[in-house]
């Protein structure tokens, strides 16, 4: 009797609402702003998925682009329904998907000291390195580092090319966006794909939060067996940066 009341359950939350005669459900969704993955115009890889997965006119997104300390923030005070992009260890262990949306890529801006010498990620080991504040990769690197982590990517940008510190940790899209800013010609060099965590979306477990993490695990199933979840990474992820990307088995 159990069983028959869970799957009754799962297939009220997974049955279209329209056909139910029901209100649209609004979902309101956190993300910061990366670029092919949540776009300022509201479209993007994360966003794309989200919306395959919570379908208008069953679903309503109220979508929200903010800096990423801020989206931590609205998760963990459970004062929104679901966050895009998110490690492992970001927030509370039941808020996540089961399944990764992605694998993520980081790279890394080094002075020409350091490039000179880098193997792999562990040439960090007792060197001064930055990141932008609430991203955390150090909790992914095993080595010592003196770690630290600021809101102003450009004044970070500014002092691994003075030498002030060994490295900044962020994405070359960014890194690249804002080097003609730089107070000197720049003599960092950017390294690719030096950390590669996996994402995830998360849903605070509030009784709304449950509903919805239940249907988006069940529909990324279906997504992965039928191939569809491909489709949506590549209208904005190139074969080349897929490859890139891809979790090294």
């Amino acid at each position: 009797m159990q069983q028959f009341a869970r799957w009754w359950l799962i297939l009220l939350i997974c049955w279209p609402l329209s056909l139910l005669g029901a209100a649209p459900v609004t979902i309101n969704a956190v993300t910061d702003h990366w670029p092919k993955y949540s776009n300022l115009d509201g479209t993007g890889y994360y966003i794309d998925l989200l919306r395959h997965v919570f379908p208008e006119p069953d679903y309503q997104l109220e979508l929200d682009i903010v800096p990423f300390s801020r989206a931590l923030f609205l998760v963990n005070q459970q004062r929104v329904d679901v966050g895009l992009g998110f490690y492992r260890g970001d927030v509370d262990p039941s808020y996540y998907s089961e399944i990764p949306v992605e694998v993520d890529r980081v790279d890394a801006a080094v002075t020409p000291e350091l490039a000179a010498v880098w193997k792999d990620i562990t040439s960090l080991k007792q060197k001064k390195v930055q990141a932008m504040l609430a991203y955390r990769f150090d909790s992914f690197i095993s080595v010592p580092m003196y770690y630290e982590e600021s809101s102003e990517l450009l004044l970070m940008l500014n002092h691994v090319n003075d030498g002030k510190i060994d490295a900044l940790l962020d994405y070359k899209r960014s890194m690249i966006s804002l080097a003609s800013h730089l107070d000197h010609p720049r003599q960092y060099v950017i390294i690719e794909n030096v950390l590669n965590p996996a994402v995830y979306f998360v849903f605070p477990q509030t009784e709304k939060g449950k509903r919805l993490k239940v249907r988006f695990d069940k529909q990324m199933q279906q997504l992965i067996k039928s191939g569809d979840i491909e489709q949506i990474f590549k209208r904005y992820i190139s074969d080349r940066e897929r490859v890139a990307k891809a979790r090294s088995d």
